[in-house]
């Protein structure tokens, strides 16, 4: 994100447009503490260095590290680290009370063209090989558009099984999806987060000639960023924790 800043800043954005177009990036996730803090406090921070620092952003990030920021997040996952959380969230209000560097220069550099990272319909399934040898179906329901790329958004198809010719030749809206975990929220499709910008994203997934009817729903503003094997894991460990859980209530 604070990469995503200067580069907004290399291309001609003023200060405020550029934390704008990040602010807007990330929605209605900015409801959640957690991640509003990330995004306020390493955003504030950035802009700050720049001599760029909004009173607007300033202000959305001050009252958050007054109140304690994230550390709620540190004692619940990293109880260890909570005294160097705290420690760098005191020197971060302390920073942004400062009066800020002057604004560094940044070098204009013209915007790349945005990488497309399949032209497939909406509509088309994959099958993902998963770790436990079975085969999973992706389903693709919209794209996202990003600063750099227009990226695939997936939902990924409440099946599994030892081949892909086990597969129903049809899919419809009525049959079932799996939801993936981001932040404690459950996020109904899942988007690939490339390994490395070089290679094609979808090189674990065979496109297959099952059709969709009518299209899946889909909402932007419930995406989780996973690499791919990421994906394939979580979707073994659902059917796995669904497994056992019948075991035992047999």
């Amino acid at each position: 994100m604070r990469d995503e800043y200067v580069t907004h800043l290399s291309q001609g954005c003023a200060s405020e447009e550029a934390e704008q177009k990040i602010l807007d990036g990330y929605g209605q996730l900015l409801a959640q503490p957690e991640i509003a803090c990330c995004v306020y406090f390493a955003l504030a921070d950035t802009a700050w260095k720049y001599g760029r620092l909004s009173a607007s952003l300033k202000a959305k990030a001050l009252p958050l590290l007054q109140s304690g920021g994230d550390v709620f997040v540190w004692q619940r996952d990293a109880p260890a680290n909570v005294a160097a959380r705290i420690k760098v969230l005191k020197a971060l209000e302390a920073r942004l009370n400062r009066v800020q560097p002057p604004e560094l220069p940044v070098k204009f550099a013209p915007p790349k063209p945005q990488k497309v990272r399949t032209t497939a319909p909406i509509g088309s399934v994959f099958s993902l090989a998963l770790p436990s040898g079975n085969a999973a179906l992706l389903i693709l329901v919209g794209y996202k558009e990003l600063t750099e790329s227009i990226d695939p958004v997936f939902s990924a198809l409440s099946w599994r099984a030892a081949s892909i010719e086990a597969v129903p030749q049809h899919i419809t809206t009525t049959d079932p999806t799996l939801p993936f975990n981001a932040f404690r929220k459950q996020c109904a499709h899942v988007a690939i987060l490339p390994g490395d910008q070089r290679r094609n994203i979808l090189f674990r997934l065979e496109q297959t000639s099952i059709r969709v009817e009518p299209l899946l729903p889909y909402n932007p503003e419930s995406i989780v960023w996973l690499a791919i094997g990421r994906i394939a894991r979580e979707i073994d460990a659902f059917y796995d924790s669904h497994n056992h859980a019948a075991s035992l209530a047999r």
